[in-house]
């Protein structure tokens, strides 16, 4: 049966259970009931649940009809801590937990792509992994999924998984060779002074106004020490110290991300934070300090599985639905842990916008955005035909 028809027929399913899933988010690592719903599905279509020793998520294995590779696909499943303002019939029903980020978008496609590959699979040259990962915005479940070391007996060939795109139109995938998402990492500044009265300037050391000065200079790593072809951002988000406007206090903490999309870039770029940090306190009469929590790796797309991901969306969903994106996002996705560590891989965005309906162009992480559900056949034709193309011979 080609892909389209074995997919399409279960249309209507998959929209019920994105709508199941949706009304019961759960956070990273709390994804107790979202595992058991995976759990059950996926034992339904004879697919085999592996005992990695996963607290939440699953990862499963689909084996073929024949001998050959493996193909893994993943997908994340944990919720924010968002309180949704849709208004949909089927919008959150735990208070304060939402999937904003389109996640019960992406553990349906992958259940009804696992769902339709059970279906054909004594044509399969080989095994699907299929990887449901828990706390992507935690930021450390991939890391914490590799540590179970699923793949020394299970190693994947090749790996590629989709994100929802509100930007493009639902129906269409968006595709881009290289990096595509940024590396992440958190900073955490102190500045230390010495705390006095406001009124003796001659007495006290100032960390705010040593903060000050660092806020401004530190954004000149991105201007002058970064080459201008590697995007890169740095913000900062939180600032606190002292709680009366007479009282210069001890120290000032300050908490940043560090994005960049190339690695050698992002390297240069903590030495020259930690320069500043130390040296521009120093000037001031004040000590500076940085602790770094190094998040992920920027993520970079294989151009040959994203040729093969081309290829598959031509035979399903129409070269005509085929967007190329023209510039990385300076967002992160700890699935860049993943490859290219264990195998080739990428991850292609999935559109999930509709011009008719302005909220779904809000953009992830947003309260009030909808996720238009045509998406759903479209991940599942692409994914499934990707596997059946790679599993096609030995």
């Amino acid at each position: 049966m080609d892909t389209n028809s074995l997919v399409e027929k279960y249309v209507g399913d998959m929209v019920a259970l994105r709508r199941e899933i949706h009304a019961h988010p759960e956070l990273s690592n709390q994804e107790f009931e979202t595992t058991k719903r995976i759990e059950a599905f996926l034992k339904d279509c004879g697919i085999e649940i592996l005992d990695v020793g996963m607290k939440t998520g699953c990862i499963a294995l689909l084996r073929g009809g024949k001998p050959g590779k493996t193909v893994g696909l993943r997908e994340d499943i944990d919720a924010l801590p968002i309180v949704e303002q849709t208004g949909l019939p089927f919008a959150s029903q735990c208070d304060g937990v939402m999937h904003a980020c389109g996640h019960d978008i992406h553990q349906t496609v992958l259940l009804y792509t696992a769902k339709c590959l059970s279906e054909v699979r004594e044509e399969l040259h080989g095994n699907v992994l299929f990887i449901f990962q828990p706390a992507e915005e935690a930021l450390y479940g991939a890391l914490d999924t590799l540590a179970t070391k699923f793949y020394e007996k299970y190693p994947p060939d090749v790996l590629t998984g989709l994100h929802c795109s509100p930007e493009w139109d639902a129906g269409t995938i968006g595709l881009i060779k290289g990096p595509a998402n940024a590396s992440s990492d958190f900073l955490y500044i102190t500045v230390h002074g010495k705390a006095g009265h406001g009124a003796h300037p001659e007495n006290f050391v100032d960390p705010i106004m040593i903060s000050g000065y660092l806020l401004a200079e530190l954004q000149t790593v991105v201007s002058r020490v970064n080459r201008p072809v590697y995007p890169a951002v740095l913000t900062f988000g939180s600032i606190h110290g002292g709680k009366a406007g007479n009282v210069v206090p001890e120290k000032v903490e300050i908490v940043g991300t560090l994005r960049s999309l190339e690695p050698g870039s992002r390297k240069l770029m903590h030495e020259e934070i930690n320069r500043i940090v130390e040296h521009g306190a120093a000037a001031f009469r004040g000590r500076g300090e940085v602790k770094w929590a190094d998040g992920m790796p920027p993520l970079v797309n294989d151009p040959a599985v994203i040729d093969g991901i081309a290829q598959a969306a031509a035979e399903t969903i129409g070269k005509e639905n085929i967007r190329q994106i023209p510039y990385p996002s300076t967002g992160s996705d700890d699935f860049s842990w993943m490859f290219p560590k264990l195998c080739p891989g990428c991850q292609f965005r999935l559109g999930t916008g509709n011009p008719e309906e302005p909220n779904s162009r809000l953009g992830l992480h947003n309260p009030k955005n909808i996720f238009d559900e045509k998406a759903l056949p479209t991940g599942v034709k692409v994914l499934t035909q990707f596997t059946r193309d790679y599993l096609a011979k030995a």
